[in-house]
């Protein structure tokens, strides 16, 4: 799944089921060995939270 995919599903997940902050967040399985992972933004549109999963990508996943 690319990060622009991820965004969409996160949008729909947060708009439909989890509308309350800090409720989805977001490993990858690098970050996740390390211990760390990324809320996503609790509000904003798919471009926001594609931004955030690409700058959690190019920090944890390199």
């Amino acid at each position: 799944m690319t990060a622009d995919e991820a965004g969409v599903f996160a949008v729909w997940l947060r708009g439909s089921f989890v509308p309350a902050p800090n409720l989805v967040r977001f490993a990858s399985s690098l970050a996740m060995a390390n211990g760390e992972d990324t809320p996503l933004p609790a509000a904003g549109g798919r471009e926001d939270i594609s931004g955030q999963l690409r700058r959690h990508l190019e920090t944890f996943d390199y």
